[in-house]
């Protein structure tokens, strides 16, 4: 049984390194950070930074991207100060991975715009309580690659939502600016 599971990698590994030599395919390592906007009044702006593997097709219609990331929002000073009250709330860092597909758009010699669409997973530490929440993204990017170098450069917006089982427990924007190396 091991010998078998360790043929059938070995033979997608060769076929994967077969696809992305001939060009079928370009596989992309990047990394990437930015800030965080929440929505809600219970923090401020923050930062966001994480890393990603692309899987795009030759022909630009639809590829997938796998994704960890830190969110970090930072706390307001006071929320509400109204006669001696004073609401206070901490600001949160969250770990988040997950799945989206890069569909697509216009695309010419070292230039490539995409819509994005996924989810997310993402966990929540309630008072020593670790929780893992689903949530989506959607957004827009482009990205410049040189022809005669494997490096992009990729600017992105996106709208996230943190945890979705109940109600969004955090609707956030991001803006991030990011580095891929292709091969």
């Amino acid at each position: 049984m091991r010998i078998s599971l360790v043929i059938l990698s070995l033979l997608l590994l060769l076929c994967g390194a077969t696809v992305t030599h001939a060009g079928l395919l370009s596989i992309g390592v990047g990394v990437y950070g930015g800030m965080s906007m929440p929505v809600e009044m219970d923090a401020k702006m923050g930062s966001i930074v994480g890393a990603r593997v692309k899987v795009l097709p030759a022909i630009p219609l639809v590829g997938v991207e796998g994704y960890y990331a830190s969110v970090n929002q930072k706390s307001p000073r006071n929320l509400w100060d109204e006669q001696d009250l004073d609401v206070v709330f901490e600001g949160d860092t969250y770990t988040t991975f997950g799945a989206n597909l890069l569909i697509g758009g216009l695309s010419g010699p070292g230039l490539r715009t995409f819509g994005i669409a996924g989810i997310n997973f993402v966990e929540f530490d309630d008072h020593g309580t670790k929780e893992l929440k689903y949530g989506g993204e959607l957004g827009f990017g482009v990205e410049i690659v040189p022809p005669f170098i494997d490096l992009g450069i990729e600017g992105r917006a996106s709208a996230m939502i943190l945890g979705w089982e109940e109600g969004p427990d955090r609707k956030l924007t991001t803006v991030t600016v990011g580095v891929n190396y292709y091969f």
